[in-house]
């Protein structure tokens, strides 16, 4: 399924850096808990008001998931062992807090207010039981949260947004939805990217963003009843100088590849390889195989893993592979998250076939693993 460049690319980012003899798996899911399409009725409603958010995967499929959603999948984790008895688990990467419309429209849409994830779960009746779920999840240890910021916006620009001109923006906040749909289809669109919390223009945002990335992570301690050990930042868009306040909370397992912004509003690609160290010691590792059916369900999803994580094993690299809350919601269509788990079924039952020492691990115990093979 993969290029001769993809396998050439795949190689050489694996080729390089810490190694281990033992199979490790890792799913890596970024997303929970974030706030985007409310229900299939606001779904149908944007549609009508010439917003496409059909043409896009994130805007069609993904929600705040729901009791359902997260029941079906600890369903197909729980059928899975490996040979120590550990079931195959999904780090879930979690934001903890969302914007608070109500608050925010009391203002005049002039202040920015956020509620945590538990507030919002508590908003409706299919999504109420989903704190208990998480906690069945982690006691089972098929659910493992980590952090992925506090919300799933950069607040300045989703406020600029609200704020502007941009139909599309006042008819979303209407609707307390937060969607991406920009096409040249889309009436009056904003232009700038705000799903990206730690991504910024100027360094004169560096403070605001360091202090709503320390809020997040003391807020996901709160809820979770322990502290993230790895950090991903939203869509890779960050920089160095959120190394500090990532060192003040404990967070020891960093994301290698980041866009780094730079002054003239372009990003600059770095890649750290696999067991490199920053100036707190904190480890660098690799997401290097993709699991994201939600995408195009038409698509050998499963061949294409099963080629990156091969690869992976081969250079004596733990296969990590990454694949979006979106792929297991079902809320707006349940056909999506039903698809989507049968492929997940068929990838976890072929990765013990080929594979039968594999070991299932979260991204947490990697880091164990890591931090005590690199001292």
């Amino acid at each position: 399924m993969l290029s001769f460049k993809e396998k050439l690319a795949k190689n050489y980012i694996n080729a390089i850096g810490w190694k281990t003899k033992q199979k490790y798996l890792i799913i890596e899911s970024d997303d929970w808990g974030a706030i985007r399409m409310p229900s299939i009725e606001v779904y149908h409603e944007l549609i009508k008001k010439n917003i496409p958010v059909n043409k896009f995967s994130f805007d069609k499929n993904d929600a705040l998931e729901s009791e359902d959603d997260l029941t079906a999948l600890f369903d197909v984790l729980s059928k899975f062992q490996d040979k120590a008895g550990n079931h195959p688990l999904i780090t879930a990467y979690f934001v903890v807090a969302n914007p608070n419309f109500e608050k925010i429209k009391a203002s005049g849409k002039q202040e920015y207010f956020y509620e945590t994830i538990l507030q919002t779960y508590e908003r409706e009746l299919h999504t109420q039981q989903v704190p208990n779920l998480i906690k069945e999840g982690i006691q089972k240890k098929i659910f493992i949260p980590q952090s992925h910021g506090r919300e799933h916006i950069h607040v300045k620009r989703w406020m600029e947004a609200i704020n502007s001109d941009s139909e599309k923006e006042l008819i979303a906040f209407e609707n307390r939805a937060i969607i991406s749909s920009n096409s040249s289809t889309c009436i009056k669109p904003y232009k700038k990217n705000y799903f990206a919390g730690q991504d910024y223009s100027s360094e004169l945002e560096f403070d605001s963003i360091e202090k709503i990335l320390d809020d997040g992570l003391k807020i996901f301690e709160q809820l979770f009843g322990f502290k993230s050990i790895s950090f991903t930042p939203q869509g890779s868009y960050w920089g160095a100088h959120i190394f500090d306040v990532l060192f003040k909370n404990q967070v020891k397992l960093i994301c290698g590849q980041r866009q780094e912004p730079t002054i003239n509003g372009k990003h600059k690609i770095i890649n750290n390889n696999w067991g490199d160290k920053n100036q707190h010691s904190q480890i660098y590792w690799r997401r290097n195989c993709m699991f994201e059916p939600s995408r195009n369900q038409n698509f050998n999803w499963v061949g294409k893993c099963l080629e990156e994580i091969e690869i992976a094993f081969r250079w004596g690299k733990p296969a990590v592979i990454s694949s979006h809350r979106e792929n297991f919601i079902g809320c707006i269509f349940e056909k999506n998250r039903q698809d989507s788990l049968i492929k997940l079924d068929t990838l976890l039952k072929e990765v013990q076939k080929k594979w039968p020492d594999v070991k299932f691990i979260s991204t947490a115990q990697l880091a164990d693993i890591m931090i005590n093979t690199n001292q």
